[in-house]
């Protein structure tokens, strides 16, 4: 399963959907992604089914304005390529659609690319997003890009996880990581993220492409968020 969270274009609010065939089908139900992981495989299975069955909507992939699949309450654990634990803060946490800002006098900014793994109800692993931390030559943090989707752990055989970083079709950056959460251990939280390989300076302009496979794939240029 791949659960977005997405504005809705009928009234514009976030609403979780399900990604089938091109499309995001809309959840018709009232809860929202956290309260769904909450309530555990079974009834994301069946939320699932829902969605397909009677969506409040139908919109074509592309076109759909994603938000964070799941917006943090508390600061997302994190390590970066230099292996150090950190904390992000939950205002830097953004969603593939929100671009990434350059702070003013940043010759550009160097980007950690891994995944996050999300946790649900009782501590159990529900799945994977894509995640990209990105940082100022001194090593301050600028944001946390997640998205575009949560790849559930159904859609896994526990092989490794690869993620590549690539600008203008050239390879800047691959993380493989241990797809039995062995990185994991230590992290605490909804989501924990390992983010192993770091890319050469991106220069304003410049758009980097994250590639996860069964995870998807998003690109963001330097300098295009608010």
């Amino acid at each position: 399963m791949r659960w977005v969270t997405y504005l809705s274009p009928s009234g514009g609010e976030r609403r979780p959907g399900v990604v089938d065939d091109g499309c995001v089908f809309g959840y018709p139900g009232p809860e929202s992604m956290p309260e769904l992981l909450a309530a555990g495989r079974d009834a994301m299975a069946d939320a699932y089914q829902r969605a397909l069955a009677v969506p409040v909507e139908i919109i074509v992939e592309f076109e759909t304005r994603l938000c964070v699949p799941l917006e943090p309450r508390d600061p997302v654990p994190v390590r970066g390529a230099d292996a150090e634990e950190q904390s992000v803060e939950p205002h830097l946490v953004h969603g593939t659609d929100d671009g990434v800002a350059l702070p003013a006098g940043e010759p550009g900014l160097l980007a950690d690319v891994g995944v996050a793994a999300v946790f649900g109800g009782g501590g159990g692993h529900a799945g994977y997003t894509l995640a990209c931390l990105w940082r100022t030559l001194g090593g301050g943090r600028v944001g946390l890009t997640l998205g575009p989707a949560i790849t559930t752990c159904d859609e896994f055989d526990g092989a490794d996880l690869v993620v590549s970083g690539s600008v203008e079709g050239k390879p800047v950056a691959e993380a493989v990581l241990d797809g039995g959460l062995g990185w994991s251990r230590g992290l605490g939280g909804a989501l924990v993220g390992s983010l192993p390989a770091r890319t050469r300076l991106l220069e304003p302009g410049e758009e980097l492409l994250v590639d996860g496979g069964p995870l998807g794939e998003f690109e963001l240029r330097v300098g295009s968020g608010a």
